[in-house]
């Protein structure tokens, strides 16, 4: 009997310690989500190309790119932005959200982080959709079975193997497309 009363002790000792570690643990999580803020983004953002000399450019489907800096080194990316036929990009918050990594973090329950976004944005220059269309290139060039052969390679099964390519063929079609505008953007990009 004693033996059974000494046993359910460190049993309720364990348990308690248990608990205790949980309301720890829950007492840091919530003291993060305290000091966790969100940045301020615009409801809109409307950027009109301009010439040196401060002339509208108006072209239709100049890529773009914008940064989004949360602090002094990180920042979101989201690329591919085209113009409209008047050369203005038009982006609503929403748009920022959900083309960023952003859609994973964002959350404007939290409270606001009043620090100035600093953005940077500019149009992609053709060295760069050059690279872009080079490097595309090489890998939609690769046809399915190589694909295959090297997950086998690499120690994938058959039905990971099945599983990947599905997910391979649809990121091959999104890139032909993307490819395809990054090319028709090389020609008419000349600003």
């Amino acid at each position: 009997m004693k033996k059974e009363v000494i046993i359910f002790l460190l049993i309720l000792i364990y348990s308690c310690k248990g608990v205790e570690k949980e309301k720890i643990q829950a007492m840091k999580i919530e003291k993060e989500l305290n000091h966790k803020k969100h940045i301020i983004l615009p409801n809109n953002l409307k950027i009109q190309l301009k010439s040196k000399d401060g002339k509208n450019i108006e072209k239709e489907n100049i890529l773009c790119h914008l940064n989004i800096y949360i602090d002094s080194t990180s920042y979101y990316t989201y690329s591919f932005i085209p113009t409209n036929s008047k050369g203005i990009v038009n982006l609503t918050k929403e748009e920022i959200v959900q083309n960023t990594e952003l859609k994973h973090y964002y959350d404007e329950s939290l409270p606001l982080d009043f620090r100035p976004v600093k953005f940077d944005f500019f149009v992609m220059d053709k060295a760069m959709i050059d690279n872009l269309i080079s490097t595309m290139k090489n890998y939609l060039d690769q046809d399915i079975e190589s694909i295959k052969y090297n997950l086998k390679n690499n120690g994938f099964t058959e039905e990971q193997i099945r599983k990947q390519v599905v997910l391979i063929e649809e990121k091959l079609e999104l890139d032909k497309k993307l490819y395809e505008l990054l090319k028709k953007n090389l020609i008419i990009n000349i600003i």
